[in-house]
């Protein structure tokens, strides 16, 4: 299961851990994560380290977002903060909680 960041749903990958391992050794993930990538994006993403994340604005579940990434703002920010954002949002637009999304 995947936290999709975009949609702020879980969505099943369809593959146990062997499949799912060779389908990232294999380059699967620039195709997976091709929609949130912009140009610039490794540069941005070299600086943080394993307790920083991303955020967005607008964020990337929005049709702004959607429409142009690059023109987004990002900043980086603590893990749990980005988590505890997402969580909220979900509580907020449909009353779900998404559950357990890790412990930063």
């Amino acid at each position: 299961m995947y936290f999709a960041p975009d949609s702020l749903g879980w969505e099943a990958l369809g593959a146990g851990h062997s499949a799912w391992l060779s389908w990232i050794l294999s380059g699967g993930l620039q195709e997976f994560y091709g929609g949130l990538r912009w140009d610039g994006w490794r540069s941005e993403v070299s600086v943080l380290n394993g307790q920083q994340g991303l955020s967005f604005f607008p964020p990337l579940w929005s049709a702004e977002a959607r429409q142009d990434l690059l023109a987004t703002r990002r900043r980086a920010v603590p893990m749990a903060e980005l988590l505890g954002l997402s969580r909220d949002s979900c509580l907020q637009f449909d009353g779900a909680d998404p559950g357990f999304l890790g412990v930063a």
